[in-house]
């Protein structure tokens, strides 16, 4: 399954990329999110909660980042396990550019699922997720403005 997407932030490209880091403000800003700690400068671990159709299914797993040109680039590999709902990995692309004062994130997002998650119509999977990315830029977004 593969995801592409593109935001406008109003902040500079360092506040946004320090925020993207930063476990308390995901935590409040991914709407499917239960806990994230930070392990390390780029490795956390993660747990997640997601309803996807008839599935209601959490997620365990683990996230790191690897900064090829922070803030500019960078590239973020995930994979958890969620029992016998299945098992996803990805990895997205992100890229900062600040325009203006403002930052234009861009995203390329390729994940793979099994189990039952990976069973499920792939246009259902594709839709929870854009929702879920959308809330999660909302969020974040407002995070950013009054953070």
């Amino acid at each position: 399954m593969e995801l592409n997407g593109q935001y406008r932030i109003p902040a500079a490209r360092e506040r946004v990329f320090t925020a993207l880091c930063d476990p308390a403000v995901l935590q409040r800003c991914i709407p499917v999110l239960e806990e994230m700690d930070r392990l390390s400068p780029t490795e956390y671990t993660a747990r997640v909660r997601a309803t996807v159709g008839p599935l209601n299914a959490r997620f365990a797993g683990n996230v790191r980042v690897a900064p090829e040109d922070a803030p500019r680039f960078y590239i973020l590999y995930a994979e958890g396990k969620g029992g016998l709902a299945g098992a996803v990995k990805g990895e997205a692309r992100i890229t900062l550019e600040e325009v203006d004062g403002h930052t234009h994130l861009s995203f390329t997002l390729a994940a793979a699922l099994g189990g039952a998650v990976g069973r499920l119509a792939v246009k259902l999977v594709k839709a929870k997720a854009d929702r879920v990315i959308d809330g999660f830029f909302e969020r974040f977004t407002a995070e950013v403005l009054n953070g």
